[in-house]
């Protein structure tokens, strides 16, 4: 469940402890006042140690630190290889080991461009397992305005066109992640609080769940299926965009291709939230 190798952030040092107390009393604007003058503070966020960041959320170990979108060079750098990878006609497994094994998450991050969450808090789990026969490749949750609400994530085939009879229907890359998505949409409809002991375990200690995490509102869960390129969709646009049109409004399953996470990850870069 923890996306970071090394640290867990659960736990915080003494150090960083005793550096976001400095902090937190350098926000005072008038230290010695009483009364509202008091009371008023500016907020120093960005300066508090990483690792309070991410001890301070519900999810300490699954956050997604808004200051890492302030990171243009590395950023950039991680698109430059990421798309270098994708014209290598690389399979699936090679893309999660890349996102994964060099925690560059951002990129399935993005997919919160889609959405209007994940603003006030954002976090991602990866290998999410449903249940025993069930696992998304990726999960995220965001908070918005309206509370929390998931994205359950399915990766496939990257290289293989996404679209058969002259880009008229979809391949089997794409309808084998459709499946899957509905397999997992009827499973949590019976079953969505089930998921609570692995909520209940990611979450910092001492931390209540919302209802969000308990009540089994369908309305809050959303699927995303992503496969092949780009120029997939090119070889026939009129019909591959409308089929892609048609998922989403009849199954609520929204079709991706891998380009589109390079430029919703584009458009992260230096934004203030998720």
């Amino acid at each position: 469940m923890n996306l970071y190798k090394s640290c867990d952030y659960k736990n915080i040092s003494k150090e960083d402890m005793l550096e976001y107390k400095r902090i937190r009393e350098s926000e005072c604007i008038f230290p010695r006042d009483k009364g509202i003058r008091g009371m008023l503070r500016k907020n120093k966020f960005h300066e508090y140690p990483k690792s309070f960041r991410h001890y301070n959320s519900l999810f300490p170990n699954n956050y997604l630190d808004i200051l890492e979108l302030k990171k243009e060079v590395e950023i950039h750098s991680m698109i430059e290889a990421f798309e270098e990878l994708l014209n290598s006609s690389p399979n699936e497994q090679q893309i999660l080991s890349f996102i994964n094994e060099n925690e560059n998450y951002l990129i399935i991050a993005s997919i919160f461009k889609h959405y209007n969450f994940g603003h006030h808090e954002a976090y991602l789990f990866k290998e999410f397992q449903l249940n025993t026969q069930y696992r998304a490749d990726y999960l995220l949750v965001g908070k918005g305005s309206g509370g929390y609400e998931f994205i359950f994530i399915e990766l496939e085939h990257p290289s293989n066109n996404s679209f058969k009879n002259n880009g008229t229907e979809l391949s089997q890359y794409y309808q084998n992640g459709i499946n899957q998505v509905k397999s997992w949409e009827r499973f949590l409809e019976k079953q969505f609080s089930g998921l609570q002991p692995k909520f209940n375990e990611a979450k910092k200690n001492g931390e209540n769940l919302s209802s969000e995490f308990n009540n089994n509102d369908s309305t809050r869960r959303h699927y995303v299926v992503i496969a092949g390129r780009r120029e997939h969709y090119e070889q026939n646009s009129d019909y591959s965009y409308a089929i892609r049109r048609y998922e989403q409004n009849s199954s609520r399953i929204k079709l991706l291709h891998y380009d589109n996470l390079i430029d919703f990850t584009e458009i992260l870069i230096s934004e203030s939230t998720y």
